[in-house]
């Protein structure tokens, strides 16, 4: 899968953050957060595939984090403006298995809840994490596995 970052730096913002996978394989989202230049946020998406998950409940991830709160987020054919949101907050340090249902996802642009838009798990083009804690400093979240459960 490939994956790119979008941090605060398109608003003016001085947040650095990206993904690597590491030598065992898995892929670690790191970086700092900046509030300054009303900055604060950093995040990764998948690009390049197109999902049908219609059959599915939701997402599961082994993931181990650093105590912040974290989205998984989506994005849907047709609605690059659109992200749909679901937060996860691994305990620090500790491999945990987290199930995410698509009932929990909501829908936002420019990080603002966007009530009655329709998550279509049939059209999913991107998967990723978005840290936007309002929280000044370095970040890691690790993540071994990533797939949709029934």
């Amino acid at each position: 899968m490939n994956w790119r970052a979008v941090n605060d730096g398109v608003m003016g913002g001085l947040s650095q953050g990206g993904a690597a996978v590491d030598e065992s394989g898995r892929l670690v989202f790191e970086g700092k957060i900046s509030l300054e230049n009303n900055g604060g946020f950093s995040s990764i998406r998948s690009s390049g595939r197109e999902m049908d998950l219609s059959g599915f409940e939701g997402i599961e991830l082994k993931v181990k984090g650093d105590g912040r709160k974290y989205y998984l987020t989506a994005r849907t054919k047709g609605g690059w403006r659109v992200a749909f949101w679901s937060p996860i907050q691994p305990a620090k340090g500790e491999w945990v298995t987290v199930k995410v249902p698509f009932s929990d996802f909501y829908a936002t642009s420019f990080g603002r809840k966007l009530p009655g838009v329709k998550f279509k798990t049939d059209q999913i083009t991107s998967i990723g994490f978005m840290l936007y804690d309002k929280k000044d400093g370095d970040f890691h979240l690790e993540v071994e596995s990533i797939g949709a459960y029934k």
